[in-house]
């Protein structure tokens, strides 16, 4: 159909001789779905849809490229005179509407429902929330907080049903629009307000809520010998994170590379001196060449490396004469001579690009600037909101799409904190006392404390294809009570899924991809985890053989690799602990797991079943070039370790650490190899029974070792090893992977490792299920 300009000439000049509008719909109306040629956006293809196509086309009012969708009616991508006679036919219902799809393709359709509100950065809290962009008129819109929809849904949450009885709303979509959300305070949803409510991106818009500031009023000076930008802020002003864009800022250290040492201990001031791990320590002594007096001694961490935990404690005092060092909480782990350390936030270290330090004493806060940055169009965003949100006794509550971004976080508050798995670090969003909340292709980046954490009273929950990228502490965590399984308050059912944990433990290094204590019937599967500098997945809080909660986990198709990094110690790809008789542990890889290098390092392992592990199946799982061993058992009992690859692990590929009365672990048709490492580790009599596993070396061929890697005089030859009890029914030929050196562990047709019983499984299928843009 040929449409001219003459034609929408005359077209325009019809509506406005004749004054034709349309009229609004009744109060209380349901909305329409949107449609193609629904420019205004209000549910309704109309005449006055047609004039405000032709005031665009005319060049007296540009398109919003959202509207520019909805005009494009025939859909050729691009908005014309065409679309223009196709809306004013529709209007006059001589043809029918189309429906509109926002983002075209495979980008959802946005339809509208009679209860579902617009927030948009662009919108006012006086506007009624019930159409995606400001009208014409600047009279209506979508709301501008988050808040504001929370109000707005209170009012819902008993409405009559029409036959004088309450109801329980369902299927409410509360939309938010691209842009960034600043809230003044922790977004609490509680009893109050409405549950079975959406909180979703818009189609093809990416929303992100904020827990950070801008600050300005920079000026140009000199910081310590560097050219620096200085705002003043309120003197007594504290926050702990800077971000530049999508990059958190650090803090300028000391020293700049490397760590000091600590000289030696005071051992009047531990807190509990007959402890081996635990002492509290409330001070050290350093070299005294190693220091100098601080500026503002009570802004500075520092940071103690050693075991599996980094302390991060503020300082109490110092002197420069004796290397005493005092620190304003006791250490939650030993200190002992040797023990690696180094400071945060010195004054007299702030000298290179992208560094930042505040004077909490005067409120100065100085910032050395990258070279190419400009002072009058770089924006800088302060920490504010350790804690963006918290849902507490409310159900049904559904984020989708969203983006949580540039939180704070704050020294752990407890005089003497959790040694292990940065415990004590508060969550970013934290749910608790609550049913079927649910986080779905949310994305968290720069978080400084930890992440999404679903606590006590929780159930039918779940985190699934999400991104956590730079996250603080542990990415997600779950945490119930020690209660009796039948109890109703146990946090169960809980399924974190599909999601790319990426750079977690950045401010507390001791943390966890995911870590789950006290909780049961929890699935954590397909998973991809990497860069961090401790353990992967921890599920468990009992040591020993004590009543546990925690059981019928799946803890599956994960991948999990490079992590560690030489850091830390004593840690696992997948850790466990207590008694979960009805835990499988399947599909898993894990690789690279390294942990720190030094005298007192040790334990960078693959899978690691730690202190009373009991009756747990870990079945179809690879776990290769580790530090320390693919797999390792510290105590446990009757635990099913079958059908696994344990390859090429620099320790070792198998370790039972303690000789125990009961059996430990059954360990059978595995492929187990090696490159002139151990076998067995440190194997003595009755550890563990063995039965029809592939064994071979790719130095040593069939004559595989065990025992130590370091020493010579302690290693177990097969004939030794047979006698103890090992090697049952063990067929010792190469497997035949397709290839080794490249870590393809796929086995080529033929493999003898199917004479030992090993079912071959798709590798492959380890990891997320979704593609995410990292970027």
């Amino acid at each position: 159909m040929k449409v001219t300009k003459k034609f929408a000439a005359i077209a325009l000049a019809f509506v406005l001789l004749t004054g034709v509008c349309v009229v609004p719909a009744s109060a209380g109306a349901a909305p329409a779905p949107f449609y193609l040629g629904d420019k205004n956006g209000d549910g309704i293809v109309g005449i006055s849809d047609f004039v405000l196509l032709l005031r665009a086309l005319f060049g007296i009012a540009p398109l919003q490229s959202d509207s520019a969708l909805r005009a494009d009616v025939d859909a050729d991508g691009t908005t014309g005179f065409k679309d223009a006679f196709l809306i004013l036919l529709t209007a006059l219902k001589m043809i029918p509407p189309a429906e509109y799809n926002a983002g075209g393709g495979e980008t959802e359709e946005f339809v509208m429902g009679s209860h579902d509100l617009v927030v948009s950065p662009l919108g006012s809290d006086l506007w009624s929330g019930k159409i995606p962009e400001p009208n014409a008129e600047g009279t209506d819109g979508p709301l501008a907080s988050i808040e504001e929809a929370k109000e707005r849904l209170k009012k819902l949450k008993n409405i009559d049903c029409g036959e004088g009885s309450d109801c329980i709303l369902k299927d409410v979509t509360v939309w938010l629009r691209e842009g960034a959300y600043f809230p003044a305070a922790t977004l609490k949803f509680g009893p109050d307000d409405l549950g079975n409510v959406t909180y979703k991106a818009y189609p093809g818009e990416k929303p992100a809520i904020s827990g950070a500031v801008p600050v300005s009023g920079w000026r140009a000076e000199t910081v310590n010998g560097v050219p620096a930008w200085t705002t003043q802020l309120e003197p007594g002003t504290a926050f702990n994170t800077l971000y530049r864009g999508g990059t958190s800022l650090p803090r300028p250290r000391f020293p700049k590379e490397g760590e000091l040492n600590v000289a030696s201990v005071n051992h009047a001031d531990e807190l509990a001196p007959d402890s081996t791990y635990f002492k509290a320590n409330l001070s050290f002594n350093a070299n005294p060449a190693d220091m100098f007096a601080f500026h503002n001694l009570k802004d500075v961490d520092v940071r103690i490396l050693h075991f599996w935990k980094d302390e991060l404690i503020p300082l109490e005092s110092f002197d420069p004469a004796t290397g005493y060092v005092r620190l304003s909480k006791p250490s939650s782990m030993t200190i002992s001579e040797g023990d690696r350390y180094f400071f945060e936030n010195v004054f007299e270290a702030l000298d290179e690009p992208g560094e930042w330090y505040l004077d909490q004493v005067t409120g100065k806060l100085a910032y050395v600037p990258e070279p190419s940055e400009d002072i009058a169009s770089t924006v800088l965003y302060a920490g504010k909101l350790e804690r963006i949100m918290s849902i507490d006794s409310v159900d049904g509550i559904v984020f989708e799409g969203i983006t949580f971004r540039d939180s704070e976080w704050n020294i752990v508050p407890q005089p003497l904190e959790n040694s292990q798995a940065a415990y004590g670090v508060a969550p970013c969003i934290l749910v608790q006392n609550a049913e079927n909340i649910a986080f779905t292709s949310c994305r968290l980046e720069n978080i400084g404390a930890s992440g999404i954490k679903i606590g006590a009273d929780c159930q039918n929950c779940s985190v699934t294809g999400s991104l956590f990228y730079k996250i603080g502490a542990n990415a997600v965590f779950i945490e119930g009570q020690n209660l009796q399984p039948g109890d109703a308050r146990v946090t169960r059912n809980i399924k974190v899924s599909d999601n790319h944990i990426y750079r977690y433990g950045r401010n507390f290094n001791n943390a966890i991809g995911v870590l789950l204590i006290h909780a049961r019937e929890c699935e954590i599967s397909h998973n991809e985890i990497h860069d961090g500098f401790y353990t992967g997945i921890s599920a468990g809080w009992v040591w020993g053989y004590g009543y546990n909660v925690t059981d019928y986990l799946k803890i599956s198709d994960n991948l999990i690799y490079d992590i560690g990094q030489g850091w830390l110690a004593d840690m696992g790809g997948i850790y466990t602990l207590g008694m979960q008789p009805h835990t499988v542990v399947s599909g898993n890889v894990v690789h690279d797991v390294g942990c720190y290098s030094g005298s007192s390092g040790y334990g960078g392992w693959g899978i690691y079943l730690d202190e009373g592990s009991t009756g747990i199946t870990v079945e179809n799982n690879l776990a290769y070039d580790c530090s320390s061993q693919g797999f390792h058992q510290h105590y446990g009992r009757e635990n099913l370790v079958r059908n696994n690859i344990f390859a090429f692990n620099a320790d070792g590929q198998v370790r039972v650490s303690r000789v125990e009365e009961h059996t430990s672990l059954f360990l059978k048709n595995n492929i187990i190899v090696s490159k002139n490492q151990p076998i067995y580790t440190g194997i003595t009599k009755g550890q563990f029974v063995d039965d029809s596993n592939l064994y071979w070396d790719y130095c040593r061929g069939a004559i595989v070792l065990s025992g130590s890697t370091t020493n010579i005089f302690d290693r177990i030859y097969p004939i030794t090893a047979r006698c103890r009890g090992y090697y049952n029914h063990g067929v010792f030929e190469d497997p035949r992977f397709v290839d080794a050196c490249a870590r393809d562990f796929r086995l080529k047709r033929g493999s003898p490792a199917f004479e030992a019983g090993f079912v071959e499984w798709d590798i492959s299928a380890a990891g997320t299920l979704t593609a995410f843009d990292v970027g």
